[in-house]
């Protein structure tokens, strides 16, 4: 049976996960803000790494592969960190990661560049790079379970749908930060010297923050016992254990749920800009109002559907949303880049854009993650939801290949249909695949 909570702070926030609940945010919005610094800081200070002598599609070449490192590490972190949170316990794996993160983001700040070190310049940052992935990507392992293992039953689905917003405000956070560094730098000169550290000295800051948060934060008493001596010890690994034939049927029901959520991410907040200014060549100031007007409401579309998860049942929202997304936000999709395409209203473009940003951005990631956190008990948790969270990553990360692909059957710049109903159908498909968990002890241990 479903339950619901009043919508007052003192009956969400409550001084057991008050201090979780921020460190998991802020987890959250660092992950997608580091994986976003390539796309948004490094196009305009590239020089500073490499030549600028060398050819423009060399130079794209390279800030593509300081995003695409990034991401090759997050199955490393999900995989190899995430099951410290489930032996020593989700506080330890924080720190880990915290520090890490925070260490490494303050030495891209401080690299030198070409001029001083010549390509061995480039190199480190790709390697620093392919770190932070995989400390960023491991430390959602151990925050989202820590602050949902904190909160009561009842009010689970709202600070789910809290942690499910950082995406979107790391990347509103991110061209916040990167529209000041611009500002202070005067120049794009000055930029190339000096501007481009400044994100990532923020994103240091920040783990900062995170880390100081984790060090005031108590872990649960059962992980405070020797493993050998806690309730229902283990004779092997949490990795073992999430893989085997017992708990397989749960990995690949979570995966298949949340591979319909990358493919939203990756082909609706990323993918309309690209699409609109190279494509279609429409004004990139049209195309900025559709990405922030969208991105905005889906805030609040996902606390909104953070709260009637909680009243219906996570497992009917998601079957919902996926739905939802197959018949309104594919077609949605449809009509606004034709209009787009054959030079119609503008005020139709801007309009359908922000309903599929808000419809289709980031409604029911809220209620994914904490669905995900439901399916596993205390001693696997953050190790199965550290292996769905990073290797669902890698299948939806080649999109733009299989848009490629699609072109021979359809015009390009409709491809991209096919994936977002394709994500409709496996969210849907992959809810109806698993129990309702709105009910679960998340203190139960297998």
């Amino acid at each position: 049976m479903a339950t619901s909570v009043a919508f007052r702070p003192s009956a969400i926030f409550t001084d057991a996960n008050r201090r979780p609940v921020t460190a998991g945010l802020i987890s959250m919005i660092l992950q997608t803000y580091d994986i976003s610094l390539p796309a948004l800081v490094l196009p305009a200070a590239i020089t500073y790494f490499i030549p600028a002598s060398l050819p423009p599609v060399i130079q794209a070449t390279i800030v593509s592969l300081t995003g695409v490192v990034s991401t090759l590490g997050n199955p490393v972190g999900g995989i190899g960190l995430a099951p410290v949170a489930d032996r020593l316990g989700r506080r330890t794996l924080m720190l880990i990661t915290n520090i890490g993160y925070t260490v490494i983001a303050a030495a891209i700040a401080l690299l030198p560049g070409y001029a001083q070190w010549g390509y061995w310049s480039i190199g480190l940052l790709l390697f620093l790079r392919f770190c932070n992935g995989v400390f960023a990507a491991s430390s959602p392992a151990g925050a989202v379970p820590m602050a949902l293992e904190r909160t009561s039953k009842a009010a689970r689905g709202v600070i789910g749908a809290l942690m499910g917003i950082g995406p979107t405000l790391g990347i509103i956070l991110l061209s916040l930060v990167q529209s000041a560094s611009l500002a202070v730098a005067h120049s794009p000169a000055g930029f190339v010297a000096w501007g481009w550290r400044l994100p990532f000295w923020f994103g240091a800051a920040l783990g900062v923050v995170e880390t100081l948060l984790t060090l005031r934060t108590e872990d649960l008493a059962y992980f405070a016992a020797p493993p050998a001596e806690r309730p229902s010890p283990r004779r092997r690994s949490s990795l073992v254990e999430v893989f085997s034939r017992r708990n397989l049927a749960i990995f690949a029901q979570s995966m298949l749920m949340y591979l319909g959520f990358l493919f939203i991410a990756i082909n609706i907040p990323v993918f309309i800009p690209t699409l609109f200014i190279t494509y279609l060549h429409q004004p990139p100031q049209e195309v900025n109002t559709i990405v922030t007007i969208g991105s905005i409401g889906a805030l609040f579309a996902a606390i909104a559907m953070g709260i009637v998860g909680q009243r219906v049942g996570r497992r009917r929202g998601l079957i919902w949303g996926g739905l939802w997304t197959l018949v309104i936000v594919t077609p949605l999709y449809f009509w606004m880049i034709h209009t787009a395409a054959t030079h119609g209203s503008y005020w139709t473009i801007i309009i359908t854009g922000v309903l599929v940003g808000v419809l289709g951005g980031a409604p029911y990631s809220g209620m994914g993650l904490t669905y995900l956190v439901e399916r596993y008990p205390l001693n696997l948790r953050a190790t199965g939801f550290g292996a769905v969270y990073s290797l669902s990553t890698i299948i939806p990360g080649f999109s733009s290949f299989y848009l490629l692909a699609l072109r021979a059957l359809i015009p390009y710049q409709y491809t991209v249909l096919v994936l977002v109903a394709l994500a409709g159908l496996l969210i849907a498909w992959g809810a109806w695949a698993g129990p309702e968990t709105n009910h679960v002890d998340l203190l139960h241990m297998q």
